[in-house]
């Protein structure tokens, strides 16, 4: 289990690109609460994913165009869980929109897997703007990421959730030899 700190890349991330990008830069709409705090996750690669995932989107974007990155916390996607096959405890929500973003559905699958994300689904409804992607660590397949793709007519958002689990300490007994 890796411990990872999703507000602290997010804003590195941001930081970043703000250092590395010449030119005209978009300007960033960014909300993090801070009672967000570390996650627990099983897979390694999601700080890698999340961190250049997020840089790629602010670098394709249209210098000209503002765009929106939150973070939540959800309660419950009872529907989700159910589609994708996972219980977690809540899930994170991390949406990037904007009307200048500019990254494509094939070029993102391409991404998800060279960072160790398998795409298992694709799903979308024939001249829908909408198209829900799932991923799947390469190398533990029950570990799940869900990205939602909405390409409005003057807005697109990505939404990428993560499934997590909280490990509950369980109470137990400690025997003591006096």
């Amino acid at each position: 289990m890796e411990r990872i700190d999703l507000g602290r890349i997010i804003q590195e991330a941001t930081a970043t690109f703000y250092r590395n990008r010449i030119g005209d830069k978009p300007s960033i709409s960014l909300t993090v609460p801070a009672i967000i705090g570390d996650i627990l996750w099983p897979d390694r690669n999601l700080k890698e994913l999340v961190k250049l995932f997020l840089y790629e989107t602010l670098l394709t974007n249209d210098p000209g165009a503002r765009v929106a990155v939150s973070l939540q916390r959800r309660a419950e996607l009872k529907d989700l869980s159910a589609f994708v096959g996972v219980e977690p405890s809540y899930w994170l929500h991390l949406r990037i929109s904007g009307r200048g973003v500019r990254l494509v559905e094939h070029f993102i699958e391409e991404f998800f897997y060279q960072i160790g994300y398998k795409c298992a689904e694709w799903v979308g409804v024939e001249d829908s703007q909408t198209c829900l992607a799932i991923f799947a660590a390469a190398d533990m397949p029950e570990v799940k990421i869900v990205l939602c793709v909405d390409s409005g007519r003057f807005t697109r958002k990505f939404d990428l959730l993560l499934p997590v689990r909280e490990l509950l300490a369980l109470p137990y007994a400690v025997e003591t030899e006096q």
